[in-house]
C-alpha cells in the first residue's frame, strides 16, 4: 500500500488572466488544423491562456482550423492534483480516440501548459512518474495524424532529452524515469522549459512559469504550423524571443499583462492515472475547496508557487 506524504504548506500568489475563453466545438472535424489545448491549474474550463493566445494565431494562419479545450478538472485540491492529471490522461486518451475515428484525414495539434503539460504526455507516453498510477502509452493509431505537440512548463520534464527547448537543464518535480515513449514524438513535439521555473526545472524564480508566450510566443506558433505543413524544423534548444502576431512589443498580447502566469501544479494526494490500459479513478466530485480564489473577470487567481514538502513513497 502507498502512501504519500501532502506538503505542509503552500505559498500563494494572484496573477492576471485574459478572459476564459470556451473555444470551438470539439464535435466535427477541422478543415485546416485541430488544435487540443490542456489548460493549466486553477484555469477556468475552456481552451486557457496558451489557446487564447498561441491557438487563435495559429488560426489566423492556417484557415479552417478549430481551437477546442479538453474538459478536464485542472485543479490543484478538489480533486487532488494527480486525481485531476488522471482524469486529464483518461479523457484525452478518449477525445484522440474520438477524433481519430470521427475524422481520420485530419491532422491535429496538442498545446499542454504546466499540469496541462504533464496530462499531455502522459496520455502520449504512459505514466511512469512516483507518485503517480502507472499508465501505458495511447494506442499509436489513436494519434497517428497528431503532427504537432507543444508543452510548457511540464513538471514531468526531463533535462537534455531531443525534444527540449528553453534554457533548463534540469528535471522536473515529477520527473519521467524513462523518456524513451517520448521520444517516439521527437520529430514533431517540443517541450519549452526555462531555467529557474519552479515546476520544469525546480528553480526558485517564481515569474519564469508564466512567461513562456511573451519569450517564446512567435517560435511556438511557426513550429506548429510548420509541422502542420510538413516542414521537419530543428528541434534544438533554441532561446528565440517572440510575441503572438499583433501582439505589441514586451507584452503578450492587447490588453493582457505581460506576466500573466497560468496554472502552477503542486503534489499532494495519492496517484490516479489514465491512458488506454488503466483507468483513473472515477471523477471526484468538485466543489469550492479547491483552494482557489477565482473571479469570472480579471480571473485572478490563488495559486501555489513552491512546495514546502516532497512526498515520499512508503510501501507496506
Amino acid at each position: 500500500m502507498k502512501h504519500l506524504l501532502a506538503p505542509v504548506a503552500l505559498l500563494a500568489a494572484r496573477a492576471t488572466f485574459p478572459d476564459a475563453e470556451a473555444g470551438d466545438d470539439v464535435k466535427g472535424c477541422a478543415q485546416g488544423l485541430y488544435m487540443i489545448t490542456v489548460r493549466g491549474t486553477g484555469e477556468e474550463q475552456g481552451i486557457g491562456v496558451f489557446g487564447s493566445l498561441i491557438g487563435r494565431e495559429v488560426a489566423k494562419q492556417i484557415k479552417g482550423s478549430k481551437v477546442v479545450a479538453l474538459e478536464y478538472p485542472a485543479t490543484l485540491a478538489d480533486p487532488l492534483y494527480p486525481y485531476s492529471v488522471g482524469n486529464g490522461t483518461k479523457d484525452l486518451t478518449e477525445l484522440l480516440q474520438e477524433h481519430q475515428t470521427s475524422c481520420p484525414d485530419g491532422k491535429v495539434a496538442i498545446l499542454g501548459y504546466s499540469q496541462g503539460a504533464q496530462v499531455t504526455l502522459d496520455t502520449l507516453c504512459g505514466t511512469d512518474e512516483v507518485g503517480f498510477q502507472a499508465t501505458a502509452p495511447i494506442p499509436s493509431d489513436a494519434v497517428k495524424n497528431v503532427v504537432a505537440i507543444t508543452v510548457f512548463g511540464d513538471p514531468t520534464h526531463i533535462a537534455n532529452v531531443s525534444y527540449d527547448r528553453g534554457t533548463s537543464k534540469n528535471n522536473g518535480l515529477f520527473p519521467r524515469k524513462n523518456s524513451a515513449n517520448c521520444e517516439k514524438y521527437a520529430s514533431k513535439m517540443a517541450s519549452w522549459c526555462d531555467t529557474g521555473d519552479v515546476y520544469c526545472d525546480l528553480g526558485d524564480d517564481r515569474a519564469v512559469h508564466g512567461q513562456y508566450i511573451e519569450k517564446y510566443g512567435r517560435e511556438i506558433i511557426q513550429f506548429i504550423v510548420d509541422k502542420y505543413k510538413g516542414k521537419s524544423g530543428d528541434n534544438s534548444t533554441s532561446v528565440t524571443t517572440g510575441v503572438p502576431t499583433g501582439a505589441p512589443t514586451g507584452g503578450i498580447s492587447p490588453g493582457v499583462n505581460s506576466t500573466a502566469t497560468t496554472a502552477k501544479p503542486t503534489n499532494s494526494g495519492t496517484p490516479s492515472g489514465g491512458g488506454a490500459a488503466t483507468s483513473p479513478p472515477a471523477p471526484v466530485p468538485q466543489g469550492a475547496a479547491a483552494g482557489l480564489d477565482m473571479a469570472s473577470k480579471g480571473l485572478y487567481v490563488a495559486l501555489p508557487l513552491a512546495l514546502v514538502a516532497m512526498f515520499q513513497m512508503l510501501k507496506l
